[in-house]
């Protein structure tokens, strides 16, 4: 997913007066506010050198001299954005729309920084207030149906992202998302017409070639899945989730030594990818190796305590050795955190 910050950089001119004296000395008179312009330029400045501490210290300085100068609060979030302080940028963002609400690029703004510290609602209205301003741009589309996408209001993700295809046609990740919500909805062809269609404007978008072989997988077509994964791995070498990805379709062409290899290589790069070791822990059941598969599964709970698959794995391997009692208790966490258990299964657990 990509991320942009809106830079909203006014350059104000500084106003100089000369006044002709009798004895012909030019004298200058300063403005007003001329010395809040000259701090707020020299913020602008700053902003284009990448020193946004030292540009938000200026916009500050201009408005200790106007509190009402609504472009160096703009200014100010938008160099709180660079820095990653969402919140202060939110604040500035605030105060900018305390004087004139009507900054539709501001609401934008607001609604990234928003969606940067992931509160996602608050962005999603903010963008909506944007677009009611006129603010129709592709990206305010695109942002609005990640915020709805992470909401899990799938169909109402797939109108705004339909919206941002309308603004630009070739607008790569619009589709790629919007393939996504398809595949969340069970829609494989919408989703597999969608991908193809994000790698034809951006051939090089290593997660597309994989959200494609995840849908190809799903369909049932391994061998145009592994092909899509090879080339995720081709784009991005150290694309742990792709050879995880790949290994798990290995797994179901039969191919147990090519995707045990994969879930390995998903290892390597990642050491946290508890996916991964919950799939290590399946290639050694099916081997008989209950005990080994056990750690795995272990070591994926560990990472990740609400791994309902990785709880159902365990139970039927604690079975396997006999081990009753841990196996129902497996069970029960595993239907705790969604699994879909048939109550029979844990009818007799304590």
């Amino acid at each position: 997913m990509k991320r942009t910050f809106l830079f909203l950089v006014f350059l104000i001119p500084s106003v100089l007066f000369t006044v002709a004296q009798e004895d012909t000395v030019n004298t200058i008179v300063v403005e007003a506010n001329q010395e809040a312009e000259l701090a707020y330029n020299k913020g602008i400045s700053l902003m284009g050198e990448k020193q946004y501490k030292e540009a938000v210290a200026q916009f500050e300085e201009a408005l200790k001299y106007n509190a009402q100068f609504r472009q160096a609060y703009v200014n100010m979030g938008s160099a709180k954005s660079a820095m990653q302080d969402y919140d202060g940028a939110i604040a500035a963002f605030d105060k900018a729309l305390e004087i004139d609400s009507t900054q539709s690029q501001v609401w934008f703004s607001r609604g990234m920084a928003n969606f940067n510290k992931a509160a996602y609602n608050a962005s999603y209205q903010d963008f909506l207030v944007a677009m009611r301003h006129g603010y129709k741009t592709a990206d305010v589309y695109y942002y609005a149906g990640v915020d709805l996408f992470f909401l899990k209001e799938y169909e109402k993700a797939i109108t705004s992202y339909t919206n941002a295809i309308k603004v630009d046609a070739s607008y790569a990740y619009a589709y790629n998302d919007r393939g996504s919500c398809y595949r969340k909805l069970g829609k494989y062809d919408e989703a597999i017409k969608d991908y193809e269609q994000a790698i034809t404007y951006d051939p090089q978008l290593a997660s597309t070639y994989d959200n494609l072989g995840s849908a190809l997988t799903k369909k049932g077509d391994l061998q145009a899945a592994i092909k899509n994964f090879n080339l995720a791995i081709s784009k991005k070498p150290d694309f742990y989730g792709a050879y995880n990805n790949r290994g798990e379709a290995y797994f179901m062409q039969g191919d147990i030594k090519a995707a045990y290899n994969d879930f390995k290589k998903a290892l390597e790069l990642n050491k946290q990818f508890a996916m991964a070791y919950n799939n290590m822990g399946v290639i050694l059941a099916t081997q008989k190796r209950y005990e080994d598969a056990l750690a795995m599964y272990a070591k994926a709970i560990e990472i990740n305590p609400q791994f309902g698959m990785a709880y159902y794995h365990q139970a039927a391997a604690q079975e396997m050795l006999r081990k009753f009692d841990e196996s129902c208790e497996s069970l029960v966490k595993a239907r705790a955190c969604g699994v879909d258990v048939p109550a029979s299964y844990t009818a007799g657990c304590n």
